[in-house]
């Protein structure tokens, strides 16, 4: 069971933790943690696998406290930001009302650059399981991502770009600190492996897209648009529907195969509404940070598979660790308060193994490194679906495609 192999691999936290707890009565009966994801948003396939993470955790910590005899419960509070920064901040500045000092989420970087002020004006712990901007990575406040920066997956998308036979790639980028780091980051890993780049940037909230997809045509045009030629599309679900709903028609855009990050792999509607397009030019093999692949990840693939009927992709594994991580560290230092909790959360995430691997952090608190998986759209018994098809290793620099 899960909960068996959490007990093993947190000994060590809970030798330091548990005689803190008995001492200290400042740890509330229940243990409030606020969790901000998107439900009904461009984000929300990942949000609704987020949620379900969290709401598996309540019911195991809950249980593996009461085996210790901790007179204390933890209760999640889920809001929903629908990936939109000033809902965002509405729903951080609505939990903090209600005395929470840790939050996991927002998945966006777009949503913890808003609420960065807030939350370390308050000293609220915010843990991202998923926010990768390199511009965010910053000592000494109080956010916390459980997943490698963009500096990691932008030479992943270099080197799948360069396997692939790519020396020119047209990339169309979501105009907000996560898309534009992200283009500058792949920009320059893979000038570095003598490639090409140009970008558009398109309004993360237009709802009509055609003019940057032309623009897109015109440059794979001016690129000759033959087998050396991608597209790669930073983007999110529903701007990235967009995106190739405007594209499916261009005999330019379709004649070249077509690339995809972390905002899109294993992202539903993806699949669904326009598959039948993507699988025409590749599948949008799209990057994704890689969960370690160990007895305690499939566990909780088996199980999460049993009570959701769906696969967790890494996020998910990276916010169910963050809630362990949590209140662990809440149980370390023996105290629900933001500032203490925000200094022992990293010696706490060194030692723990949990479903995603390691959860070491570096100097920014955020995810030390790690590897990507390549998912990509493939037709399955008349279904459009998701599947991992390869691997980037950082430690190698290299991609195999597996599928």
């Amino acid at each position: 069971k899960v909960i068996v192999s959490a007990v093993f691999a947190l000994l060590l936290v809970l030798s330091v933790a548990l005689p803190a707890l008995l001492a200290a009565p400042e740890i509330p009966k229940e243990i409030p943690i606020g969790v901000v994801v998107d439900l009904t948003g461009p984000l929300a396939s990942t949000g609704r696998r987020i949620r379900n993470a969290i709401l598996m955790a309540e019911e195991e910590i809950n249980a593996y406290m009461a085996t210790l005899g901790i007179d204390s419960k933890v209760k999640f509070y889920i809001e929903d930001d629908k990936t939109d920064p000033e809902t965002t901040l509405k729903a951080v500045q609505s939990l903090a009302a209600r005395g929470i000092k840790v939050i996991i989420g927002p998945e966006a970087s777009s949503g913890v650059e808003k609420v960065k002020s807030f939350v370390d004006a308050n000293r609220i712990v915010l843990i991202s399981p998923s926010s990768t901007a390199v511009a965010l990575a910053i000592p000494d406040d109080m956010i916390f991502r459980f997943v490698p920066t963009d500096l990691f997956q932008s030479k992943a998308l270099a080197k799948l770009a360069e396997y692939l036979g790519k020396k020119q790639v047209a990339v169309i980028y979501r105009g907000d600190p996560w898309g534009e780091g992200l283009f500058l980051g792949f920009k320059e890993e893979f000038e570095k492996l003598g490639g090409v780049v140009e970008g558009v940037k398109y309004d993360p909230a237009a709802r009509e897209l055609s003019a940057e997809v032309r623009r897109l045509s015109e440059i794979v045009k001016g690129f000759g648009a033959g087998a050396d030629v991608a597209v790669l599309m930073i983007s999110f679900e529903d701007d990235g529907v967009a995106i190739v709903n405007a594209a499916k028609d261009d005999p330019v855009l379709m004649s070249v195969e077509w690339m995809g990050t972390d905002g899109t792999a294993n992202m539903d509607k993806v699949a669904k509404q326009v598959g039948d397009v993507l699988v025409k030019v590749g599948g949008l093999k799209s990057t994704l940070f890689a969960p370690a692949k160990g007895p305690k990840f499939f566990e909780f693939v088996k199980k999460f598979k049993e009570k959701y009927g769906e696969v967790p992709e890494a996020y998910t594994c990276n916010a169910y660790d963050a809630a362990w991580v949590v209140v662990l560290t809440i149980l370390q230092v023996g105290k629900y308060d933001g500032e203490a909790i925000a200094k022992a959360l990293p010696l706490v995430a060194e030692k723990y193994y949990g479903v995603s691997g390691w959860t070491l952090l570096d100097e920014n608190g955020d995810r030390a490194g790690g590897d990507y998986e390549i998912w990509a759209i493939v037709e399955e018994d008349g279904k459009y679906v998701w599947k991992v098809v390869g691997y980037y290793s950082f430690t190698e620099d290299k991609v195999t495609i597996t599928g």
